[in-house]
């Protein structure tokens, strides 16, 4: 165009012109080609703004919702082209790579969608700051803090991992979500790479690149970087569009003995020494200290070799027997189970033989480490892997009178970094949505701890593994934020880790003990979200712990259940709300409720607080504008305020139903 400097402003509403000391270009969108002059000048509701050096912002009124670079990876400036149809504007970076945006605008929301591609193989780069705004959702992590500002997460593949070995975790969405009223979502099919707070420049960047990655590129094709910005009038509003634009609701709801009653696993208290005895044991005494149960889950160590199903026959004498004994008992029983089998299973070598591993570049089975040996990975991408993985899963049911199962892994860092699969994948993360949609076909009683693009399914996503700590090193600080971030991604059955925690410091086999002050206030936490699950007992500590534990899985299954359940027919099936959702969900203009990361929500009527720090028997509450009844007091008080130094004895929970 022959100028020193342009600004494209698409402007909705309204059509202005950008006033610079130098040569505009000015793109508008809407309105005639020669508008007729009005009187005054008129105020645009939202802007947006590039500048050739590839300077971004989206303004409204004059206020700034986000602003960021465009091609940080470039140097030199932008020229505009001529942009396909459909688009607004279009931009080339001679030699290097073209982005095209286009406007559109529905229910007083308006999105701007950034298209990249590269003309040579290079990086496409797009950073926005975070600040002043508070940001939610991306994925589940190990520090798991809330607004997500606080991370310092350097550029790593955005693909769903295990997170004690990578950045990003199980749980994951490519969504993103700010306190200005502001959400990004970037496409499925990019090559996405992302940084939060790296280093705490205060940026959240995208990268589209197939280098230093596992996304598949078999053409040696050039990247993309392809999302979306969408702004609304706050927080709130623009997620639920995003929501009802982009994710698909639950269609129904977990199995209700699950959410009422608690889970019982074997693994924190006996990691892999289980053995026929021990399990009965344990169900004698669930049943002698009057607990109830949704299910007895036998975990890791029952099993010879991994990939079969074969009780190890030195730890199980009679295992039909035993899980008779269990079902007369009042348990229902769960076995653990993951997509791998072990290279010495019987599984591995008749997967092996009709095809149904992940295999690597050469064709042959792509063999992986994981935390228990070295196996195949099923591949889930092939209906008939599926077919033969479910068909030997139902035969346990029907040979051993097993109820269900729990799924373990499922994350894209297990599979061969060469990988190949029967459909190829264009995003790894396509494996964990296949692999929890396999898992759904069993029935509402299971459990994953995987998800992508999986909102849809009615079954409960476990948090991973959390450590028996207090703080954010994956402890019980990080309990409230991870059920807050799974919730704004769209997954409300959320199934919290063992009470307790696994009490991983002297070992992954360490079967010692978490404090017991940690233990209640864990368990108090969990009575409040939508399943309890312990592992480590009450009965392991003293008759103090037994009482508490027994009064507040009493109060979840007879005071909190039937709130559930009410919310999820009423809420989540049908519009998709959160469950458990932050407390800006009815404050999302109070910028204290907007950076609150120990308080959370009971739909929109309970405001739950719980300690959350070692040695404390009393903190700060923020309550909302409104009424509160507060349970502990039984008073009413106004909210818009913090309450200081609240008391919240060791067997309490501080929590507030609005008025």
């Amino acid at each position: 165009m022959g100028c020193k400097m342009w600004i494209f402003c698409a402007v909705f509403g309204t059509t202005i012109f950008a006033a610079v000391l130098t040569t505009v270009l000015v793109l508008t969108l809407g309105g005639d080609d020669n508008p007729e002059p009005t009187e005054g000048p008129s105020e645009p509701s939202n802007q947006l703004l590039i500048s050739p050096l590839g300077d971004v912002s989206i303004t409204r009124g004059g206020v700034v919702l986000i602003e960021g670079d465009l091609g940080t990876y470039f140097e030199g400036e932008a020229e505009a082209c001529e942009p396909d149809e459909g688009g607004d504007a279009c931009y080339v970076w001679t030699d290097k790579a073209r982005l095209q945006t286009q406007r559109t605008e529905a229910d007083d929301i308006i999105c701007d969608h950034f298209s990249w591609s590269a003309l040579t193989e290079v990086g496409l780069s797009d950073c926005y700051g975070m600040n002043p705004a508070h940001w939610y959702g991306s994925a589940e992590m190990f520090y798991q803090h809330w607004p997500i500002i606080k991370q310092n997460k350097s550029l790593e593949n955005y693909v769903s991992g295990d997170l004690f070995y990578q950045e990003y975790g199980s749980v994951l969405e490519r969504y993103w979500l700010s306190s200005r009223g502001v959400a990004i979502r970037v496409s499925h099919d990019s090559p996405l790479h992302v940084s939060i707070n790296a280093d705490h420049d205060g940026n959240l960047c995208f990268v589209g690149t197939f280098e230093d990655s596992n996304y598949p590129n078999p053409d040696d094709g050039l990247p993309t970087l392809d999302y979306t910005i969408c702004t609304g009038n706050d927080v709130r509003h623009v997620h639920e569009y995003m929501a009802a634009e982009y994710v698909s609701k639950p269609s129904a709801w977990p199995d209700e003995r699950m959410i009422k009653s608690p889970i019982w696993s074997t693994w924190a208290q006996f990691k892999v020494f289980i053995n026929e005895s021990e399990i009965i044991d344990y169900a004698w005494n669930i049943k002698n200290n009057g607990f109830n149960n949704s299910q007895l889950e036998i975990d890791d160590g029952f099993q010879e070799k991994y990939g079969d199903y074969d009780f190890d026959p030195d730890k199980f004498s009679n295992v039909t027997g035993m899980v008779e004994q269990l079902h007369q008992m009042g348990f229902r029983v769960t076995l653990w189970t993951t997509p791998f089998a072990n290279i010495n299973s019987d599984a591995f070598a008749e997967g092996d033989e009709k095809g149904y591993w992940v295999k690597n570049s050469s064709d042959q089975t792509g063999l992986v480490t994981w935390w228990n040996g070295v196996a195949g990975m099923l591949d889930v991408t092939n209906p008939a892997a599926q077919d033969w993985f479910v068909d030997r899963l139902e035969k346990v049911r029907e040979d051993l009178g097993i109820d269900s199962f729990k799924f373990d892994a499922g994350e894209t860092n297990y599979l061969a970094r060469d990988f190949a699969t029967h459909i190829p994948l264009v995003n790894p993360c396509e494996y964990t949505t296949e692999y929890v949609k396999m898992c759904a076909r069993l029935g509402g009683q299971i459990e994953v701890r995987v998800g992508f693009e999986n909102q849809d399914q009615p079954i409960f996503v476990r948090m991973m593994d959390k450590e028996s700590h207090w703080g954010w090193d994956n402890g019980l600080k990080t309990l409230i934020t991870t059920a807050l971030t799974f919730n704004i991604l769209g997954y409300p059955y959320v199934l919290p880790d063992m009470i307790g925690g696994n009490v991983y410091d002297d070992g992954f086999h360490s079967t010692t003990l978490p404090s017991r002050d940690l233990f209640i206030r864990w368990l108090e936490l969990t009575a409040f979200l939508p399943s309890m699950q312990y592992s480590i007992s009450p009965w392991q500590y003293d008759d103090e712990v037994i009482d508490i534990a027994l009064k507040w899985t009493s109060f979840h299954e007879n005071v909190i259940t039937p709130i559930l359940l009410r919310i999820i027919r009423n809420d989540v099936v049908t519009s998709g709300k959160p469950l458990n959702p932050p407390i800006w969900w009815i404050a999302p203009d109070d910028q204290e409720a907007l950076q609150i990361d120990s308080e959370f929500m009971i739909g929109e009527e309970i405001l739950v607080a719980p300690v959350v720090s070692e040695g404390e028997e009393s903190r700060d509450v923020y309550l909302p504008a409104g009424q509160w009844y507060d349970h502990i007091n039984d008073q009413t008080i106004e909210g818009g305020r913090w309450l200081r130094d609240v008391a919240v004895p060791l067997d309490e929970v501080a929590y507030y139903t609005r008025v």
